[in-house]
Parts: structure tokens; C-alpha cells; sequence
């Protein structure tokens, strides 16, 4: 069950947008949101640092006021040094639950070359895990909470069968159950013919029908799919075609999932997907 998530701000507008949509995962059981700001001290005095600090403190009580309108209990801290460091730190310090966080999104080459957005580096580098909304689907609702309300009703999780999967699988049926109107558990099969792909279809549903018997124990309605091809296309089409809400994913499995960051599936899914994508390592 997530309780306590950490919320990463950095004052922009976007960053707003997040915190509006981290208040509608009250429905999802949320209650308790750390909203921390990272100060870059290098190359200040400590009064100089003292000052920022201040004035980033002033500013978060207008910040955070739309998560305790939503009833939860909003926590400010103000660490200094460098941000990705910083925020991972303080995720295991505070031992929150999940990272909810915002992303421009980017295409795959993109972040290569720039070594990677802060949003990206704190979820593939978090170990619980971390919620992530693009800003440009953000932008489209006049309630941002909207989205968080309704990440769970149409639940999305692909598997390969690795361990990595089945974290991502375990977090989404302890989401709770009033909260979730459906969830589809997904294997992409090799666009391959011959006896050997019976043989693996055959075996992933069997293992999708055991997937889909522990979701139903625990109150959820759920439902196997099987998609072809190259996994991000399959997983993109089934996510647009169900109208899918919101998918968790993990992000270093074997097969289905990528082992490397670049080209990732999980990246991909955030990166383009039409619902926010929580990430599981």
C-alpha cells in the first residue's frame, strides 16, 4: 500500500501541476506527501545559503496547499545539495512509499545526449517506486488531480514473468482494490511462428492466468492479454485501444523489458504513453 510519497519541487509552473496531481492519489490511499526543494549551495556563503533556503520555505506553504485540501498531510523539507543525490537520499531517509515526480518526456536520443532529465535519474535510480506524469498531459486537464484519481481504474501491467515484473505486479494489487475499476496484466509475444512460439504462448498464459487468479483473491477485477510484436508498439496500441488510465511498469526486467536504460520499454511507455506510468525497479 503507498501512504507517504516524496514530491520533488523546483517552484516552475510545471511543478505545480504536479503537486495538484499528487493531491487526487488521496483516493489510492495516500496520506502523508514529503514536498522537498534540493538548494544548490555550491560556490555560496552559509548566509547566502541560509536566505535561499528561507525563501524557498516562504513559498511552499502556497505550494502544498492543494494537497491539504485533499486531506493530506503535507511535509516540508529544504535539503541542500545536488538534486538527484539529494531527493534519492531522502526517499530512503523518510522511508517513503513511492516518488511521485513530473517529465517533459523527450524522445529516447534526447535524454542520451543530455545524460538524462533529474525526473528520469531520481526514478531509474529510486528504489521504491516512482510515479511519473508528463507535463504536457498535465496540461490538458483543468483539475490535474483528475488523473491521479483515476491512474487505478483502468490498470495496465505488462509482465515478462522476470522479478522486476512481479515487483510491478505486487505494487499494483496492493493498490487499493475500491480504487481499481479493472486491471489488464500483458505478455508480448515475438511476432514468430513455428512450435517453438506455441510453446512460449502456451506458457505465458498459463502464467498469466495464475497472475490474474492472485489479483481476483485480492477483490480485483482482472483480465490476461496477450499482445504481438515489438513490445512498445503492442503495449502503446493496447494502452490507446482500452483506453487504459495509468500503467505500472517495471523497469529492468529480461525479455519484454529492456536490461538497459536507453530504449527502455519502461522510458518509452513514459515518454509516450496517454496516462501517467509508475515505474518499479
Amino acid at each position: 500500500m503507498i501512504r507517504t510519497v516524496l514530491i520533488p519541487a523546483d517552484f516552475t509552473p510545471e511543478c505545480e501541476l504536479v503537486v495538484r496531481f499528487a493531491a487526487g492519489l488521496a483516493r489510492s490511499g495516500v496520506t502523508r506527501a514529503i514536498v522537498a526543494h534540493v538548494v544548490d549551495g555550491s560556490g555560496s556563503d552559509g548566509s547566502a545559503i541560509a536566505g535561499t533556503v528561507d525563501a524557498a520555505r516562504d513559498r511552499m506553504g502556497v505550494l502544498v496547499a492543494p494537497l491539504r485540501e485533499a486531506g493530506i498531510d503535507a511535509e516540508v523539507r529544504i535539503p541542500t545539495g545536488e538534486p538527484e543525490a539529494e531527493l534519492l537520499a531522502l526517499a530512503t531517509e523518510a522511508c517513503v512509499d513511492a516518488i511521485v515526480i513530473g517529465t517533459r518526456g523527450g524522445s529516447a536520443s534526447d535524454t542520451f545526449f543530455a545524460g538524462g532529465s533529474v525526473s528520469e535519474r531520481v526514478a531509474l535510480g529510486a528504489r521504491v517506486p516512482v510515479l511519473l506524469a508528463r507535463y504536457d498531459l498535465l496540461r490538458t486537464q483543468e483539475d490535474p488531480g483528475r488523473l491521479a484519481r483515476e491512474f487505478a481504474h483502468k490498470l495496465l501491467v505488462p509482465t515478462d514473468f522476470s522479478a522486476t515484473a512481479q515487483r510491478a505486479f505486487d505494487v499494483a494489487t496492493a493498490l487499493p482494490a475500491s480504487a481499481i475499476g479493472a486491471l489488464r496484466v500483458m505478455y508480448v509475444l515475438p511476432d514468430e511462428t513455428g512450435e517453438r512460439a506455441e510453446r512460449t504462448e502456451s506458457g505465458a498464459e498459463f502464467q498469466l492466468r495464475n497472475l490474474v487468479a492472485v489479483a481476483k483473491e485480492s477483490g480485483i477485477a482482472a483480465q490476461a492479454t496477450i499482445g504481438r510484436g515489438a513490445p512498445e508498439r503492442a503495449i502503446l496500441a493496447e494502452i490507446d485501444e482500452r483506453r487504459i488510465t495509468g500503467v505500472v511498469v517495471g523497469t529492468r526486467g529480461r525479455g519484454l523489458l529492456a536490461p538497459g536504460v536507453i530504449g527502455s520499454v519502461s522510458m518509452t511507455l513514459v515518454r509516450q504513453a496517454s496516462c501517467p506510468v509508475m515505474i518499479v525497479s
